[in-house]
């Protein structure tokens, strides 16, 4: 039986649609295929996914197993393939049917347990839901917050297995995340230090002012001690308010890399980074085998 279901891959800050097939052929000798430019993460979850389907209940299919991710030429590397294989492995041995499979899709890496942990990119997951034209997205719990700035498309949080298997089959019920720009905006939109917690200086912080209010380049040379770094991470406070389309691009960094904290749905204040001489050119302007946000990028819309 063959099943078919969406789900997306994290390719720098962009999120790619990937249609995982899974065509499962009784009688055949016991063996699970993975293709599709898999990386060892993904070849890898179909270890997990065997352990999270035995230890929530349901039965691992002992027959001979192919599971396709297309496009193929697409590189996957990403745990967050678990949850959409371990769905499709249900539907394929007849373990759950559903109608739900083309409106909705669905990330998330599991546990051995059966629970879900967080992903990288939800937010940019969610957008490319958004724009495939999905109606809403599954995602981890903890990344529910941080997808749900995405409008117009629903985002449901589930926990485990189990629960996504019950919005599915249509026994969960399920509410999707409301998220309010506003109420994220009083409860993280302040700076925690101050510009004016500087003092004297006044020639140095006249140069700061200068260069934030025309966006100059600005460069700072004393001794130690005398408050360089103080002034430059300072700096973002008297810059103004990031506005909702640098907030999301600068959240879209900092969620592919893993960055954002448990309770932040969105990076609300000016970024400040503040790399070592001895850094790396990757490092430092991003790149690498699997391309990755470097330093620059990370202090996009900040300093």
């Amino acid at each position: 039986m063959l099943a078919r279901l969406f789900t997306y891959s994290l390719f720098g800050i962009d999120a790619k649609p990937v249609e995982v097939e899974v065509d499962i052929s009784p009688g055949a000798m016991p063996k699970t295929i993975l293709v599709g430019l898999a990386e060892a993460a993904v070849r890898e979850s179909t270890h997990r996914v065997e352990r999270a389907l035995v230890n929530s209940g349901y039965t691992r299919p002992i027959d001979r197993i192919v599971i396709n991710l297309s496009p193929a030429d697409l590189p996957k590397d990403a745990a967050s393939f678990d949850l959409p294989i371990a769905l499709g492995l249900l539907c394929a041995s007849g373990q759950l049917q559903s109608e739900r499979f083309d409106d909705y899709a669905a990330v998330g890496e599991l546990a051995l347990d059966g629970t879900l942990r967080p992903i990288k990119g939800a937010l940019s997951m969610a957008l490319a839901t958004k724009a495939q034209g999905k109606r809403g997205l599954l995602v981890p719990v903890a990344n529910a917050h941080e997808a749900a700035v995405v409008e117009d498309i629903e985002i449901y949080p589930v926990g485990s297995l189990a629960e996504a298997v019950g919005f599915y089959s249509g026994q969960l019920d399920a509410t999707p995340v409301d998220f309010s720009w506003d109420d994220v905006v009083e409860e993280h939109g302040q700076y925690p230090i101050d510009f004016f917690d500087v003092k004297g200086q006044e020639t140095a912080k006249r140069a700061v002012t200068v260069a934030a209010a025309g966006g100059h380049h600005l460069l700072m040379i004393g001794s130690p001690g005398t408050g360089k770094t103080l002034l430059a991470q300072r700096l973002g406070t008297i810059l103004p308010q990031l506005t909702q389309q640098e907030s999301l691009e600068t959240t879209r960094i900092y969620s592919a890399v893993g960055r954002l904290d448990d309770d932040q749905a969105l990076v609300l204040l000016r970024p400040f980074r503040s790399p070592h001489h001895t850094i790396s050119e990757a490092g430092l302007v991003g790149g690498g085998s699997t391309p990755a946000p470097g330093e620059i990028s990370l202090a996009h819309h900040g300093v």
